[in-house]
């Protein structure tokens, strides 16, 4: 999630009265390890399959290497497309000809983890290469024509629980395009570049994050399940009211659910956007209507099949408990002109009831929480005055732990706070002028106890509250 992601989701969940002040803490995921001024990008979750374009070049490429002899580098006119990068695989290459920035392809997968680092040449100071699959957006690959194009963190990857699958099933042959952008402004980087990648096998396990554990976390009994997509009964604390995906191409569900009470959180499932997924102003949201309140509207996006593990927003419960709730769920475009949506367009929403939270200054951390497929529970909390600018707690030794960290409302101005790990900085956080902090998350591996440190590194807080809490397995 870039800068530009989170003020379009900060600005979204400002629109709902209700809605819960301490979901977020604008980028504390994204870890600051970059030592160049480039950025890289994740893989978005997408799905579904589109009519193939027609392929317009067919580049040069090289044959998926057997099985039991190691794949070598793929080298012309002096560039290479490396063998491995780190233990990913090459399956595939292409290099353009010079002042080619764009390639059409037929390519077969033969495998659901995937990913594709790339490099490029290019008028411009920052580049990267945009990648669709059968028309939908996968990601951007970092480039910059050097050595670090080939770094781990630099490519796009689509992961065997990526929603892309749904639609373009490993074996089924496909459409991909690769396009020289300019990152500053989105657009096509002109036809003076080139460039080259390739598509790698990948780890089918999700990344750890400072050696913390992560999974796919298993399907639970109770959970919804259609057509591939799976609202777990329980993620963290937070249990499974109802929950509907409609069928591909409805673009519409209803359902209903008993009242406890309890806050709910919002969980949608959208594909109408994976075509668009580079566009800074996607062209369609999900509105939902909870019981009798006034809508509320969501990006289009699906990132993974767990349809519930990314989160939502969460809202006071629309009826007292006992009492029945009706739930519609649509897909809407953001502007009269757009006519038509993609014709498997899949929409689903699940509805949670939230777990028990314990409040500080106005901000919840809830009692057990979810990080990478494993579930916490909340064992420490320290707070200090925000105009301290400062707070420590020492991390578990010998186990796994997550950190959460962040603040309430601390004045006005923008602020910055930053995440320190024995020496290490592990996260950042950054409030809009005028916003909360909220909360972040911090997941590491056993290890030897540290100190963490929360420190305000911009701004002057006047008022609020720093929280570092430390979550330990349940």
């Amino acid at each position: 999630m870039n800068l530009q992601d989170l003020r379009d989701e900060l600005a979204t969940r400002a629109a709902s009265a209700d809605q819960h002040s301490g979901d977020l803490l604008p980028g504390v995921q994204q870890k600051i390890r970059r030592t160049k001024q480039r950025r890289t990008f994740t893989a978005l979750g997408v799905v579904a399959v589109l009519a193939a374009v027609a392929a317009t070049l067919v580049p040069t490429m090289r044959p998926t290497p057997p099985a039991d002899n190691p794949p070598e580098d793929y080298t012309r006119d002096g560039l290479t497309v490396p063998g491995t990068v780190g233990n990913d695989k090459l399956l595939k290459a292409w290099i353009g000809d010079r002042g080619q920035s764009s390639l059409t392809f037929a390519w077969t997968p033969t495998t659901n983890s995937i990913t594709v680092h790339a490099d490029c040449e290019a008028a411009v100071g920052m580049s990267a290469i945009r990648f669709r699959i059968n028309g939908w957006y996968v990601g951007d690959a970092s480039c910059d024509s050097g050595p670090d194009s080939w770094a781990i963190d630099s490519g796009v990857t689509l992961a065997p629980d990526s929603a892309f699958w749904l639609g373009s099933p490993v074996g089924r042959p496909a459409q991909v395009s690769a396009e020289l952008i300019d990152l500053e402004s989105g657009k096509p980087a002109g036809e003076s570049g080139r460039i080259w990648f390739g598509i790698y096998s990948t780890s089918p396990n999700p990344p750890s994050s400072n050696g913390a554990p992560a999974r796919y976390a298993p399907v639970d009994a109770g959970a919804y399940q259609k057509d591939g997509v799976v609202y777990r009964r329980t993620i963290g604390g937070d249990t499974l009211a109802a929950a509907k995906v409609a069928d591909p191409g409805r673009l519409e569900v209803r359902f209903s659910f008993t009242s406890t009470g309890a806050k709910l959180s919002l969980r949608p499932f959208c594909t109408a956007n994976a075509g668009s997924g580079g566009d800074r102003n996607p062209p369609y949201t999900v509105e939902m209507r909870i019981g009798p309140r006034q809508p509320f509207t969501a990006t289009c996006d699906a990132s993974s099949t767990d349809a519930g593990k990314g989160g939502g927003f969460t809202i006071a419960s629309p009826a007292p408990a006992g009492q029945r709730v009706d739930v519609v769920a649509k897909v809407l475009p953001t502007s009269p002109n757009l006519v038509g949506l993609p014709p498997d367009v899949r929409l689903g929403l699940g509805i949670y009831f939230q777990g028990p939270q314990r409040v500080i200054d106005g901000m919840e951390l809830p009692e057990q929480t979810e990080v990478a497929g494993y579930r916490y529970r909340l064992a420490q909390v320290k707070t200090a005055p925000g105009p301290d600018r400062r707070l420590v707690a020492d991390t578990p030794a010998d186990q796994p732990y997550v950190v959460a960290y962040g603040g309430s409302m601390l004045g006005t101005g923008e602020f910055r706070a930053s995440l320190t790990i024995g020496k290490t900085e592990t996260g950042l956080g950054v409030a809009p002028d005028g916003g909360g902090m909220g909360i972040g998350w911090d997941a590491h591996g056993a290890a030897p106890s540290e100190r963490a440190t929360l420190t305000i590194a911009e701004g002057k807080p006047t008022k609020g509250t720093l929280i570092l809490a430390i979550y330990l397995p349940d």
